[in-house]
């Protein structure tokens, strides 16, 4: 029987070639990589198929630049084609940049789009396949993406767009090619909610990952998933179930002949494939011109993030100056910001590379009107960020595992708060003041966000609810490069109003 190989990537997010843009230094993942282990791979089978599981066209600046400029074919498709891509499935960031741009990637894009839950203009994306494999095993293939996105998009960026259920849609698929089948794969971009083996969830149940039901529905034999940045193969509920790691550090190898047979393997080792160089040689050239563009400078204070968590601890001088700017830029009394997961800063001479490298996400400002009550109520869900371990102050677990989320902690500016971690969750806040007055539940305040946030994105359901009375739908690295560019030397008004008390 002719051995056939499945190879599955996952949350690319952009890494192409195997370069950290913020410095240029190599790193040991990127498609450059994982396009070696694949060449050295078809020596030695008969045949290997290749597939993506979404989140592929958001996350670097070489991305940032492709998906601005749509006069050339979309880049990530371009060396997809090259890797001979078969089969691709789309992911929540893939709709970060427009409908003109995701039609691009997938216009421009050899593989075959196999996302089945998602209507433009009342008619699927992708479509369920069969494909029959060299070594005659009839293969269905079934693509579903989280239909959370519409709580998370501009909706400009989705307006012809409608998402369905995925659990109902697997149904539906199944039902459409079961009998046409040997084996079913289903490529979900959505993670596992619950704990594999005692079923308990693992996170707030909102229906962003429905993975572990998923697992639950007749009729198929392995689910991909994503999203989450695990890595992990597992069984559920008789599911073989893998998910791989991100920027293509690891793929999904699946050996597929009268057993099946799943395993994860790492990119580091594997040399780069230089051919995928010239490829992107062009926009890489345009990339970096970009990115040096100097902006201006930072007055008498640095702004570079030595150890994360200390710098959410004892609020940063830099989450001040994106509260700063938010505020300036949007007239609101507050505002709130987050460091995303590996945010480093910059020093005092600030260049785009330094800017995006830190302010990762095509986030837009959005200003809220928050009651006191509802204010109150979103800094008791960020102090849940900490908890005690051995009688010091960490980070708590939920924001670990399953996915890494310190982007979900956030700090606001314009009030003084203290908050108490030995305290139960929902009375940490201890002491919330506005102008030296303690804070009522009948004030209103405005407070200026990142879109993620004003929509409800990491369940805060009391920032959804409130009214939202500026949408800028301006790029927040857009909004920083200009302030910095205007008002260099920026005077960064750094106070320290956050108390984290054991």
């Amino acid at each position: 029987m002719k051995k056939t190989c499945l190879c599955i990537t996952s949350d690319v997010h952009g890494a192409i070639l195997s370069k950290n843009y913020a410095d240029n230094s190599e790193v040991f993942y990127g498609l450059a990589r994982y396009s070696t282990a694949i060449k050295q791979l078809k020596t030695k089978v008969d045949e290997v198929l290749l597939f993506d599981n979404g989140d592929a066209i958001q996350g670097s600046p070489l991305l940032t630049v492709s998906n601005q400029d749509d006069t050339y074919t979309h880049i990530l498709s371009t060396v997809f084609n090259h890797l001979d891509m078969s089969f691709i499935n789309l992911g929540n960031h893939d709709f970060n940049y427009g409908e003109s741009t995701l039609l691009r990637y997938i216009r421009d894009n050899s593989a075959t789009l196999l996302t089945s839950n998602v209507l433009f203009l009342d008619n699927p994306l992708g479509k369920s396949q069969v494909k029959t494999l060299a070594n005659g095993i009839r293969l269905g293939l079934i693509g579903l993406v989280t239909d959370y996105i519409p709580h998370w998009e501009k909706p400009e960026y989705i307006a012809h767009m409608k998402f369905l259920d995925p659990i109902e849609t697997l149904r539906k698929e199944i039902s459409l090619i079961r009998n046409q089948c040997d084996i079913i794969m289903v490529l979900y971009h959505g993670g596992i909610e619950r704990d594999f083996v005692t079923g308990l969830p693992t996170e707030t149940l909102t229906k962003e990952n429905v993975g572990y039901q998923m697992c639950g529905v007749d009729g198929f034999d392995i689910l991909i998933t994503g999203h989450q940045h695990r890595s992990f193969v597992t069984t559920i509920h008789g599911k073989i179930v893998a998910q791989c790691a991100a920027n293509a550090s690891e793929f999904i190898k699946i050996d597929l002949d009268e057993n099946i047979n799943v395993t994860l393997e790492k990119t580091s080792s594997f040399e780069i494939d230089r051919q995928i160089e010239p490829l992107v040689s062009l926009l890489e050239k345009q990339t970096q011109v970009w990115l040096d563009q100097p902006l201006g400078e930072i007055k008498d204070i640095s702004l570079l993030i030595p150890h994360g968590f200390f710098a959410r601890l004892h609020k940063h001088p830099l989450v001040s100056f994106i509260n700063q700017v938010q505020k300036e830029t949007s007239g609101a009394q507050l505002s709130a910001t987050a460091l995303f997961n590996n945010a480093i800063g910059f020093d005092l001479f600030i260049t785009m590379r330094d800017l995006v490298s830190t302010y990762v996400y095509p986030n837009t400002l959005v200003v809220k009107k928050m009651s006191g009550k509802d204010l109150k109520l979103m800094i008791e869900l960020c102090a849940n960020y900490f908890e005690i371990e051995n009688d010091e102050i960490v980070v708590s677990k939920e924001y670990t595992y399953p996915k890494i989320q310190h982007f979900n902690y956030d700090m606001i500016d314009g009030i003084d708060y203290t908050l108490k971690i030995s305290n139960p969750k929902g009375s940490r806040c201890i002491s919330c003041t506005y102008n030296g007055k303690e804070i009522e539940d009948d004030d209103s305040f405005t407070i200026a966000m990142n879109n993620y946030r004003a929509v409800g994105g990491g369940d805060f359901e009391m920032v959804a609810r409130s009214e939202t009375i500026l949408d800028t739908h301006r790029d927040m690295v857009e909004i920083l490069a200009e302030y910095i560019q205007i008002n260099s030397p920026v005077i960064v008004n750094h106070k320290e109003n956050i108390r984290i008390l054991k």
